[in-house]
């Protein structure tokens, strides 16, 4: 998440789909090409080899690094959001409590924002001061529990220093298929920072 490699105030334009606070194993999904390669022997490789270099987006992920909620939480770098993002993740880390898997979304969630606010502040120093940010990204609802992704993440660029930000639908998700485990309507769309 640091790359001192890329000059400060050399960037004009940042286009990318970060992961998205889904429960996707995006360390998983390169099992097949790393195997393959052999750079990795098995499952327990994913963690060190990949995972521990990637945003925390699954729920494997945050159980397998072992910090706590709290830990997690008294980041300063979340004190843009830390009301909402502290009120959301009690109510996961009680949810999971209802649930046969006992899934830790309520640290994944935590975590997701800290590293992506490191992303935030490290793109500050690297972008130009009118450069042109455009995240496509989309929210989240693990256990029902709604989490407004694009509104958070904005607020984080905000208080990395950039000037504005503001979201523009694309679609809606989980409408399509009726046996999905919630009900609750989300979206996808290009976050725009300035």
């Amino acid at each position: 998440m640091v790359s001192d490699e890329v000059p400060t105030n050399a960037i004009d334009i940042v286009v990318t789909s970060p992961p998205y606070a889904n429960n996707y194993d995006y360390a998983d999904a390169t099992r097949l090409e790393l195997s393959f390669w052999n750079e990795i022997e098995g499952w327990a490789d994913l963690h060190y080899k990949v995972r521990k270099k990637l945003l925390r987006a699954c729920s494997q992920h945050a159980a397998k690094v072992k910090t706590s909620l709290d830990e997690i939480l008294g980041d300063p770098d979340l004190e843009p959001i830390l009301p909402e993002i502290t009120n959301v993740t009690k109510t996961l880390e009680m949810e999971r409590e209802k649930y046969g898997g006992k899934k830790h979304y309520h640290v994944m969630i935590a975590g997701y924002f800290s590293d992506m606010a490191k992303v935030w502040k490290n793109l500050r120093r690297m972008c130009k001061d009118n450069c042109t940010i455009c995240f496509v990204v989309g929210d989240s609802a693990p256990y029902s529990v709604y989490v407004p992704v694009d509104k958070w993440i904005g607020e984080i660029a905000i208080a990395s220093g950039f000037n504005s930000y503001r979201f523009e639908k694309i679609r809606d998700r989980n409408v399509k298929w009726k046996n999905r485990k919630h009900r609750v309507t989300l979206h996808e769309g290009h976050l725009w920072i300035n």
